[in-house]
C-alpha cells in the first residue's frame, strides 16, 4: 500500500461523520455548515452491501467461499472488513493475484452506482483510492460544493 492508503474506514472517514440527507440518506450538515458529518455505521453497512454485489461477479458459490477463505486466512469476518479493510484487500490481492482488481473495480462500481456518485475522471479499480474519493465527494456535496 502506498502512503496515502489509510486504514481502517475509520481512519478514511476520521476527518468526516456523514449522516442523513433525502438523497443518500447519509448526509448533513453539522451545526458548523462547513464540516461535513459522516454516519460511519451507515457508510459501512453500504461499502458491505457493494462488495457483495461486486463479488457477485464470480458468483454466489465463489463469494461464499471468497469469505470463508478471508476468514481462515487472513482473520477477517465479513462483519469486520470496513475496519480491516486493507486485510481484505491483501486478502482478495493474495487469492487472486492481478485478477484482483477486477473484482476491486466491480466492488468500486457497486459504490458509485449505490451512493449516485460519478466516476472520477481517471478511474481507479484500487478499492481504498476510491473509497478515498468517494469519502472526500461526499464532503463535497454536504458542503453544498458537490
Amino acid at each position: 500500500m502506498d502512503s496515502n492508503s489509510i486504514f481502517p474506514l475509520h481512519k478514511i472517514l476520521f476527518n468526516f461523520n456523514i449522516f442523513e440527507n433525502e438523497s443518500l440518506e447519509m448526509l448533513r450538515l453539522s451545526k458548523d455548515k462547513y464540516k461535513p458529518e459522516i454516519d460511519t455505521e451507515r457508510f459501512e453497512e453500504v461499502l458491505l452491501k457493494c462488495i457483495d454485489r461486486g463479488l457477485l461477479i464470480l458468483g454466489e458459490s465463489p463469494r461464499k467461499a471468497i469469505y470463508y477463505h478471508l476468514e481462515k486466512r487472513e482473520r477477517v469476518k465479513r462483519e469486520e472488513i470496513p475496519e480491516k479493510l486493507d486485510e481484505f484487500v491483501e486478502g482478495l490481492r493474495a487469492i487472486f493475484g492481478s485478477g484482483s482488481f477486477l473484482i476491486e473495480k466491480s466492488i468500486v462500481q457497486e459504490l458509485f452506482k449505490e451512493l449516485e456518485i460519478p466516476p472520477p475522471r481517471e478511474e481507479s479499480n484500487d478499492l481504498v483510492e476510491s473509497l478515498n474519493y468517494v469519502v472526500n465527494v461526499l464532503a463535497r456535496k454536504s458542503r453544498g460544493k458537490g
